[in-house]
């Protein structure tokens, strides 16, 4: 079963019409669930980092989610979703993340030709060092990631510790910089696939077949 954490403040609906489309039946996750390790947890997420951790502690699912990640089941985060699977960000200072990749966020860097906040479409380019997690988009049609546009919306980048869980990256005046992560059964994507037409429909439908495996 597909869990979604359904954050008050994040656009669900779009999330929602992919499941629907794809008929891929989803619940919402409340404290009341019993998730099992084959089970997957989609967190979407539009808004801070100091509101998103505040509704996962208020609601009591960040121990849940701790638990399900402990035995094995497969978590993906969009946008918000996938910062606050780090330690922290320096949006919110002093507010610890769910700590479940080392790591943290920090403001995209300003520049002429680079307008902050990141709102519009970009295409991936492989991360500068290879990482076997890039091969999750290896399938993407005309031959890779850079002939494949997604939609962001993002003021903050997260800089996880070890650069070898990044699966992606966007192109930026300073360097490459993360778009997207993979670890063991945890997965996250700075942008928005659920947005971003087929070739999003198509990557949500490889990161969601290939955890279901993990």
């Amino acid at each position: 079963m597909i869990y979604v954490v359904n954050f008050p403040f994040c656009n669900f609906f779009s999330l929602e019409r992919y499941l629907r489309v794809r008929g891929r039946p989803y619940q919402i996750l409340s404290l009341r669930d019993r998730l099992s390790s084959s089970d997957q947890v989609l967190l979407p997420g539009v808004g801070t980092f100091g509101q998103a951790m505040s509704y996962l502690r208020d609601q009591q699912l960040a121990p849940l989610l701790q638990d399900h990640v402990d035995q094995g089941g497969s978590l993906l985060g969009i946008c918000l979703g996938m910062q606050i699977l780090f330690e922290f960000s320096e949006e919110s200072p002093g507010i610890s993340g769910l700590g479940f990749l080392a790591g943290g966020c920090v403001p995209l860097p300003t520049a002429l030709s680079f307008h902050v906040p990141h709102i519009g479409w970009n295409h991936l380019v492989s991360p500068p060092k290879k990482s076997s997690c890039s091969e999750l988009f290896d399938f993407l049609p005309l031959g890779g990631l850079s002939r494949s546009d997604y939609y962001f919306v993002h003021s903050y980048v997260v800089k996880p510790s070890d650069s070898s869980v990044i699966s992606a990256c966007f192109e930026h005046p300073v360097g490459p910089l993360c778009a997207s992560v993979h670890a063991r059964n945890i997965s996250g994507v700075q942008f928005h696939p659920e947005k971003s037409g087929p070739d999003g429909y198509a990557l949500l439908d490889q990161l969601l077949d290939v955890n279901s495996n993990a």
